[in-house]
């Protein structure tokens, strides 16, 4: 296995692996360890280029440290991506890519994320320690973060002054959190618009649970009250907010906005953006009992998930007194908790 370091401002370390023998191709950034050891998840992707997954892993890990910091865990901010086709997965490739993993001597801690499974990460477990996530653990971190999404439009929903029976979400992508996020709403008498690629997902959902499927091409300009974008990142660009008619995006995708200008984007075409780093971090927050108490403790998990509602009105509110956007709220409150501290936990706990 090959491993070279590249070079990267503003990050503690970014490394390349490839291996033949397995296939591997993989990137693993760290941007931040001053709260501790760096955790984020591993998208296994076809990306067009190293270039297109150098980029995804380095937005990805950045944004994991600010994640970490807004939901007070111990854990820095770091991300890992395998370039490949998930049809190609192998327990070869898993197996090469624990042994990446394993020579950052727990400086990065992954997990599942798109295109993984806590059945995947028990292979990696095999070969490192540094895995959180698995079976027996806090397993799938579907449910909980599809709760702090829920728990944020909720409190959005107050924001706009909408009751919940008398809302309309537009839920992009019905992966594992937007299953479930489905279900959830829906139950709450929440009007839920779904669209996905996958057309046979879409049928059978919207058949469980009453949500009203819409071509993927109308995503966008389906007139709602908050658009949820859960599929990709950098969905929300200047091709695509101008096209949006809601007045709130809450959503669990990474990464949304293309740019971060495009947060004072929305906010100027009028539309209440709930940063997804918090909206998100119901995952982040699920492994931090895993990584800290000898025994998981899913009620206190569940707990700190359903406070991420509590922080984002925090974050709206302190938007309306400073006459800031949401984000750069959001963005401050995290570097108060991340910056200027002295590394916690560099290596295995």
């Amino acid at each position: 296995m090959d491993i070279i370091e590249l070079k990267t401002d503003g990050y503690y370390k970014v490394v390349k692996a490839t291996d033949e023998a397995s296939g591997l191709k993989a990137i693993i950034a760290v941007h931040n360890i001053n709260r501790g050891q760096a955790v984020g998840g591993t998208r296994l992707f076809p990306y067009a280029s190293e270039e297109e997954a150098l980029k995804d892993v380095l937005r990805l890990s950045q944004g994991m440290t600010y994640k970490s910091a807004l939901a007070n865990v111990n854990f820095g901010g770091g991300k890992s991506v395998i370039i490949a086709d998930p049809k190609d997965k192998s327990p070869e490739l898993f197996k090469a890519f624990g042994t990446f993993v394993n020579s950052l001597n727990g400086d990065y801690i992954c997990a599942e994320d798109v295109n993984t499974s806590p059945a995947e990460m028990e292979i990696v477990h095999s070969v490192t320690p540094y895995v959180l996530g698995l079976d027996g653990g806090s397993g799938d971190p579907s449910p909980l973060t599809a709760l702090g999404v829920v728990e944020s439009i909720r409190v959005t929903a107050a924001e706009l002054s909408i009751p919940m029976d008398k809302l309309r979400v537009t839920i992009q992508g019905i992966g594992h959190v937007g299953w479930i996020m489905t279900q959830m709403l829906c139950k709450e008498g929440v009007t839920v618009y779904i669209t996905d690629l996958r057309k046979d997902a879409l049928v059978e959902l919207s058949s469980k649970t009453g949500a009203i499927v819409i071509p993927p091409e109308e995503v966008f300009t389906k007139e709602c009250d908050i658009f949820s974008p859960c599929a990709m990142g950098a969905v929300l660009n200047d091709e695509t907010i101008p096209m949006l008619h809601c007045k709130a995006v809450v959503g669990c995708s990474n990464n949304q906005l293309a740019e971060p200008r495009h947060a004072k984007v929305l906010a100027d075409k009028g539309i209440l953006y709930a940063p997804d780093y918090l909206v998100n971090a119901g995952g982040i927050i699920n492994v931090s009992f895993e990584h800290n108490n000898t025994e998981y403790d899913a009620a206190m998990a569940r707990q700190k998930v359903v406070d991420i509602g509590d922080t984002l009105k925090r974050i709206y509110d302190l938007a309306k007194k400073d006459n800031i956007i949401p984000a750069e709220a959001a963005d401050k409150i995290a570097r108060e908790q991340f910056e200027n501290i002295e590394s916690c936990c560099k290596t295995a706990c």
